[in-house]
């Protein structure tokens, strides 16, 4: 192994370090909340309850003291000096797998979850000058439908800003952590390199009906193309079905 090899992986071994005392973190924190307690367990009971070092809890501990919600005293323990006012972070530990079509199917229902309730709150919540600039990503996609080009970057940033637009902060960074695993459906899942191209003539619609404020107009028309991007994968999963069995009879 060489230098360079050797500094890749200390560099990242620190990153998980630091992940995992982030997590652990965060886990104090709704400890704290969820139990009201004063005092925090022991680093014995801790470790044992996160399945940690007590080279984990202890950062762990240094970041709540950095944040002012424990103090660590020498001999006595680890005291709660803030109950109120904490920030919290949540992560969903997401495996996705690109070329398996239950995945692909999954992830295109918690993206018709999401992005319906985006919808919602957008023809609510936008003002006028987010519904234009909503218009005018639009016009660019309707440009790269009309060109064929940079399609899936286009179609995107579309999706982005009627997030954006919506403006509800936490619907938003939901959206922005998911989207590494969502990313996949913008990115030929399943190698099928037309997928999500028969929606695209509807996301005219989409737009209309959102910058018009008709709620079940644009959910309609939002569920039409998600409904096709489902039929596009059944036919995957029954075309390699028919392969599988024309395989099987000839052996």
């Amino acid at each position: 192994m060489n230098k360079c090899e050797v500094v890749c992986i200390k560099k990242i071994e620190r990153t998980v370090k630091e992940r995992k005392s982030v997590l652990v973190a965060e886990a104090i924190k709704k400890l704290i909340l969820e139990e009201g307690i004063d005092k925090l367990p022991g680093e014995y009971e801790l470790t044992s309850k996160f399945g940690v070092s007590r080279t984990i809890l202890r950062e762990a501990l240094r970041i709540l003291e950095l944040e002012g919600i424990t103090k660590t005293i020498h001999g006595s323990g680890t005291y709660v000096l803030k109950k109120n006012g904490m920030s919290l972070s949540f992560s969903i530990p997401l495996k996705v797998h690109s070329d398996d079509p239950k995945d692909v199917l999954e992830l295109l229902e918690v993206r018709r979850c999401l992005e319906s309730g985006a919808i919602r709150l957008a023809i609510s919540n936008a003002t006028n000058e987010q519904l234009n600039q909503l218009k005018a990503v639009f016009a660019d996609l309707e440009k790269s439908i009309e060109n064929h080009e940079k399609l899936a970057e286009m179609d995107e940033r579309f999706h982005r800003k009627i997030f954006e637009i919506a403006n509800n902060k936490i619907l938003k960074l939901t959206f922005e952590n998911f989207f590494s695993v969502l990313g996949i459906l913008w990115r030929l899942p399943l190698g099928l390199k037309d997928f999500g191209d028969r929606g695209l003539p509807y996301h005219k619609e989409v737009c209309e009906n959102i910058v018009r404020r008709d709620l079940q107009a644009a959910l309609a028309v939002y569920d039409k193309i998600i409904d096709l991007d489902i039929e596009d994968v059944k036919n995957y999963i029954a075309s390699h079905e028919v392969t599988k069995n024309d395989k099987s009879g000839q052996s």
